[in-house]
């Protein structure tokens, strides 16, 4: 077969599903299975990323049989260092290579408006690009039996990342969402019913990834985890009851991996709040399961979306603000202890504007719910608020309408209210001065700044006040903290060559403190110091290496 393939990678960040560097989701791993298992040679099929086509100003480099496109947000965010492929960039891409023929999948699959030289695959991309490859090209869902073969298989198109191998590949555990009845804007309700993978299958993917020299997964792309091979044998408000006996043997062969040191880190993503709230003693057995198999620091991901009763009721949302807080008591409980310094599990709260039924009033709302949360002493690990981008075939998306200037600034003052009185108190919380961040990989530079972040899901952003060289990995000790990320400085402290403006990032020293420190240089030891760190905190002086 002499056919030649692109998969073109433009990110994909889906309620169920992440896919923006260094995050690697399912999809383009499992196109190169399908098309290895269809017969095609593997050195016929190339693998790039949105932001390599970029560099080329959009000109594809070569004719292929088919390019297979990925990409899709339903709710898009900010990312570090990287930039999702958008619906315009995407058409932008097939105007610019007018000769060349596209497949399109993923959500943005459906946000495209019918170019000439592209298919949108309405099902499951790598079962299109298996039809392709074999001459049979149908767009129709995979099965679970398929994607046995093609998964594992798939594993080695990791090594053709930009970003390899300092990638968190994104596992599939099942797909489509277990309630009876679905949130007004929810993908996964519309394009799936709730259909679960074998644990056997999720570890063999693992292991061939191990294999391509991969150490870092977040079991994912589904809507709640807690729900993992439910047996729909009974309801309470619409929410199965969770079997705990399938996610501990899939978490027993996961650790058995972690302890092994297969597996370096280790994430979950979605769980449902409505499954805590309706079934608290089986969520529970179910948390601590996973508390005590994945790497510390991580995030269980709770999709609120509003704690306006109005917004809950005509958008068919999971949990009022009471079991709401219920469930955040409950995730402390269990997941709050501090593990190498690091909260082991907390809770991450999303919430969506641009609902039904939502008002100038919803955003207040907002804010005193978590303003309530954060007064008791509860603990989030963060707060994302993103617009809505409604997906076609939703309730949402049928009577959608913009929201009206007046609602628009009073999100806006919300939003900013959120993030400077609720965002920055979380963040001295989670992250006191003192705290060891390890294996911060700097992933971009901003004025005197490198940017960094753990490869982990929902990782802090460390701004560091020194040049540090991309893609490298450093420990760091949090000296400070920003809006929604930590003021950080490379662990152990080395005092003795630190530049002065990161000498004044010590929390409790001057500007001129730090500048008689540097004229006092070399320092032998803490007593050298004078009075200059008198204020400084016991965490961060205890931190300080005198050699130079």
């Amino acid at each position: 077969m002499n056919k030649k393939f692109l998969i073109l990678d433009c990110f994909v960040d889906e309620p169920a599903c992440f896919g923006v560097p260094p995050f690697v989701s399912p999809y383009p791993r499992y196109v190169f299975g399908a098309l290895l298992n269809a017969g095609a040679d593997a050195k016929s099929i190339r693998y790039i990323t949105i932001e390599t086509l970029r560099e080329s100003g959009y000109e594809l480099d070569d004719d292929y049989d088919m390019v297979f496109l990925i990409g899709g947000a339903v709710v898009p965010g900010k990312y570090l260092g990287h930039k999702i492929g958008t619906a315009p960039e995407v058409r932008k891409i097939m105007a610019q290579n007018r000769r060349q023929k596209f497949a399109a999948g993923g959500l943005i699959s459906r946000l495209l408006d019918g170019a000439d030289n592209c298919v949108s695959v309405s099902h499951d991309i790598e079962k299109f690009a298996h039809g392709i490859c074999a001459g049979q090209a149908v767009d129709t869902r995979r099965t679970y039996g398929e994607l046995r073969r093609w998964a594992s298989a798939g594993a080695e198109v990791v090594r053709q990342h930009p970003g390899y191998p300092n990638l968190i590949c994104e596992i599939e555990s099942y797909r489509g969402c277990p309630r009876l009845q679905h949130c007004s804007f929810c993908s996964e309700g519309v394009t799936h019913d709730a259909e679960f993978r074998d644990a056997e299958d999720m570890i063999c993917e693992v292991r061939a990834l191990i294999g391509a020299g991969i150490s870092r997964f977040r079991i994912g792309r589904q809507a709640d985890i807690l729900q993992y091979k439910t047996e729909f044998r009974e309801y309470r408000s619409g929410f199965p009851r969770p079997e705990i006996a399938p996610v501990a043997d899939l978490f027993s062969a996961l650790k058995a991996l972690r302890d092994r040191g297969d597996i370096t880190t280790l994430n979950i993503d979605n769980a449902n709040p409505g499954t805590i709230a309706n079934f608290p003693d089986e969520s529970s057995a179910i948390l601590e399961i996973i508390a005590n198999t994945i790497t510390p620091g991580d995030t269980l991901a709770l999709g609120v979306e509003s704690f306006d009763p109005t917004v809950i009721r005509r958008n068919n949302l999971k949990v009022g603000e009471e079991d709401l807080i219920r469930v955040v008591r409950i995730v402390n409980e269990i997941g709050g202890a501090r593990i190498d310094g690091i909260p082991a599990l907390l809770p991450g709260i999303n919430l969506i504007h641009g609902l039904i039924g939502e008002s100038a009033d919803t955003f207040k709302m907002n804010y005193e719910s978590l303003a309530r949360i954060r007064d008791m002493g509860l603990l989030v690990k963060r707060i994302n608020i993103r617009k809505i981008m409604p997906f076609p075939g939703t309730p949402l998306a049928a009577c959608y309408r913009e929201p009206t200037i007046a609602v628009r600034n009073r999100y806006e003052f919300y939003r900013d209210r959120i993030r400077n009185e609720i965002d920055h108190f979380m963040l001295t919380r989670v992250y006191p001065v003192g705290t060891v961040l390890k294996g911060v990989f700097i992933e971009d530079r901003q004025f005197e700044y490198s940017l960094g972040k753990q490869i982990a899901s929902y990782s802090i952003t460390a701004k560091i006040p020194t040049a540090l060289q991309q893609g490298s990995f450093h420990d760091v000790i949090v000296a400070g903290h920003r809006e929604r990320s930590v003021l950080a400085l490379p662990f152990p402290i080395a005092i003795n060559t630190l530049p002065a403006r990161a000498i004044a990032t010590l929390p409790g020293i001057s500007k001129k403190g730090a500048s008689d420190l540097v004229l006092r240089r070399p320092l032998r030891d803490l007593s050298e110091t004078g009075d200059i760190l008198a204020n400084v905190p016991g965490a961060i002086t205890g931190a300080i290496r005198f050699d130079s």
